[in-house]
């Protein structure tokens, strides 16, 4: 039995807290205990021997903390500059010893380490790095740190970034974390190749890209501005700086990414004007901060792409500056805000029927999963084999989401807890009563929880 688990983004919270508020995005072990409690009870009367996790990327947030801003550290450098002993080596073990020191990821990984006891049969867990967690395959240290924290066996061995998993000796399931149908957050493009290597050349995978830049130095830089500029003082004594920081740290759960201004500007009880009126001293900073800062700007114009008329016009932005008069609403609403009414979240499945392993005929594969875009969903894909079916499936994530309305102006916050179970044959699928050939159950559970009226509007 193989189960796929990706995206639950463990994260430290330390550093976002303000005073004696707590602003958590993982979540609660619970959770956790109540999602594998129902598969033990599952399989308890099964004759499976084994179980398989795979853990299909973004398991650790690595890239958005402010942890990073205490020096000039940065997490977009090529995993082969995180060398032993090293300032940056040590850095990502901070990061790493900060996120499992948090109550709900410390309890929630000592489940992970149990789930043997709690199966009642051998646990094989297998951990495929991330965007996110990139760094975490940079050295043998951090390697050593990660393994124990999941409760495997001491080894300083390179994560492997895709695994295949066999039933009676045949390969039946492929799964890797996504990120490489997403030329912003991989090392290449591959839309370019006409077929995509099943295992694709770890040195790509080991180098920085443009997600790792706007994740820091937007999503968490505007945060730690706007703390830092209002101080955490003042931000506790004004009950809207409190609700905007709260929609800062819930940025990276608002999907699609193209909302991200929208659901900000959607502050309640605020209008857009008035949100800006707090918000535009903390943008001028962060543009500063890019504009004046040579190796970020040179970083951003490559990881980007950028050549030509495109990068000479944002490096003259930059070094022009225009924002220090000031970014006017109008000026934000008119250029910045993106057409979001002709957004479409798609999945990706124009590279997927380019995986290698799709293009032999012979293949006993019959599904290939990734996750990365927290978009669960099951798709067939189109192959004319005729004598069977292969599926796409996209594990989603466990995290709190933000959903919005079609046009992007109305938002809504629901819990997300996305599983896929595969069984090989001869396992018991309970969906079925009878023996099964391979067979899949996957469930995208989605939950929301109203807050009480008395409630302060943080926590989940």
């Amino acid at each position: 039995m193989l189960i796929v688990l990706s995206d639950l983004h463990f994260a430290e919270s330390k550093s976002f807290a303000l005073g004696h508020l707590d602003f958590n995005n993982n979540l609660p072990p619970v959770v956790y205990k109540a999602f594998f409690r129902e598969i033990a009870d599952m399989i308890r009367q099964d004759h499976i021997e084994t179980v398989h996790i795979a853990l299909a990327g973004d398991i650790f947030e690595i890239n958005r903390t402010p942890m990073w801003f205490k020096d000039s550290l940065r997490p977009y450098v090529n995993n082969q500059e995180v060398i032993p002993d090293s300032p940056l080596e040590t850095r990502v073990l901070e990061i790493l010893e900060a996120i499992a020191a948090d109550d709900r990821v410390g309890e929630t990984l000592r489940i992970f380490r149990t789930l043997g006891e709690l199966f009642g049969r051998p646990v094989v867990l297998h951990y495929i790095p991330g965007n996110h967690d990139r760094l975490l395959n940079a050295s043998p240290a951090i390697r050593i740190k990660v393994r124990e924290l999941l409760g495997q066996e001491k080894s300083g061995e390179p994560f492997e970034h895709q695994y295949l998993h066999y039933a009676q000796g045949k390969a039946m399931v492929f799964v890797r974390h996504g990120h490489e149908y997403d030329s912003s957050n991989f090392g290449e493009n591959l839309i370019f190749r006409s077929e995509i290597p099943t295992r694709i050349d770890p040195e790509i995978y080991d180098r920085a890209v443009l997600g790792d830049i706007m994740s820091l130095e937007v999503a968490a830089k505007l945060l730690y501005l706007f703390k830092r500029y209002y101080t955490a003082e003042t931000i506790l004594s004004i009950e809207q700086l409190i609700t905007i920081y709260e929609r800062l740290n819930e940025f990276d759960n608002v999907r699609p990414a193209q909302a991200l201004l929208n659901f900000l500007f959607s502050t309640p009880g605020m209008t857009h004007k008035e949100v800006w009126r707090f918000i535009e001293p903390i943008f001028i900073r962060a543009l500063d901060e890019i504009a004046l800062n040579e190796n970020l700007r040179g970083d951003l114009i490559k990881f980007g792409g950028m050549v030509g008329f495109a990068a000479w016009m944002l490096k003259s932005l930059f070094k022009l500056r225009p924002w220090r008069w000031g970014l006017p609403y109008w000026a934000m609403k008119t250029f910045i805000i993106p057409a979001n009414s002709k957004t479409v979240l798609a999945p990706p499945l124009k590279y997927v029927l380019k995986e290698e392993m799709l293009q032999d005929r012979d293949s006993t594969l019959r599904c290939i999963v990734t996750g990365h875009t927290h978009d669960a969903r099951v798709e067939l894909l189109d192959l004319d084999y005729n004598d069977r079916e292969i599926y796409y499936i996209n594990s989603g994530t466990f995290r709190n989401v933000i959903t919005a309305t079609p046009n992007m102006t109305e938002f809504g916050k629901l819990r997300s807890k996305s599983r896929v179970l595969i069984f090989e044959p001869g396992e018991r699928n309970p969906d079925y009563m009878r023996e099964t050939g391979w067979s899949f159950d996957f469930q995208a559970k989605f939950s929301f929880g109203a807050k009480p009226l008395e409630e302060s509007p943080l926590g989940n």
